[in-house]
């Protein structure tokens, strides 16, 4: 799988056409908008572990852009994350579930929110993201370690622009609060306790390309380690 990092190709790439920006954000509003209501009407069919589930989320900040980090790549920038997320599975009846499944055989409805601890610019943020998440779990060894990886997207918003999320030399309002969310995960499991898990998450906003507002260089990547109970 080839990952692109948003900080790393945006300012190397032509501009795309606003006819572009105001498609994919139409797109998003109506996919996480469809799903949401379906979550009400499908719970009571839903047969997988759960269908809810909370985590609980600590990581730090990488000085590092996103395309590095997901090659091992990690140098603290000096800050400190902590989530809270609840999510739904959808049905397996779910359509857009059975739309992805080829490639994914569960997808979620999430969100979380955020408390960003800067220490060395002395800055706190408060951060909330709203998103879908794409999970395969079907493993050959999952009856001795079961396991699922997972990639998310949706959209993120912060009470002001985190020193991370910005350059230090340009002032704070040529940066949006409102940016692109996207999640990447691997859990572990006890086969016996399938519902308690341990999370690898790597958490990144940036601008999609440009297509969210202001400074397209904006955006940070965080890596930690979470629990996830489902019931």
């Amino acid at each position: 799988m080839i990952i692109v990092d948003c900080r790393d190709l945006t300012p190397k790439l032509t501009p795309r056409p606003k006819m572009c920006q105001y498609i994919y954000k139409i797109l998003l509003v109506f996919v996480i908008s469809s799903l949401l209501l379906n979550v009400a009407a499908n719970a009571a069919n839903n047969s997988d572990t759960g269908p809810w589930s909370v985590l609980f989320y600590r990581g730090n900040t990488a000085k590092q852009v996103f395309g590095d980090v997901m090659i091992g790549k990690y140098n603290s920038y000096g800050e400190e994350i902590y989530a809270a997320e609840l999510a739904y599975t959808l049905d397996q009846n779910n359509l857009v579930r059975r739309l992805f499944k080829p490639l994914f055989d569960t997808v979620q409805v999430a969100g979380n929110i955020a408390y960003r601890h800067d220490y060395t610019n002395h800055d706190d943020v408060k951060e909330g993201n709203l998103y879908l998440i794409w999970r395969w779990t079907k493993f050959p060894w999952n009856h001795y370690l079961k396991n699922s990886i997972a990639i998310g997207d949706g959209i993120s918003y912060d009470s002001h622009p985190p020193f991370a999320d910005r350059e230090a030399d340009k002032p704070v309002d040529d940066f949006s609060r409102l940016l692109n969310y996207l999640l990447v995960e691997i859990t572990f499991a006890l086969p016996s306790h399938p519902e308690l898990q341990l999370a690898v998450r790597v958490h990144h906003r940036c601008t999609a390309w440009g297509t969210f507002p202001k400074n397209a260089n904006a955006g940070s990547t965080n890596v930690g380690l979470g629990i996830r109970y489902y019931f």
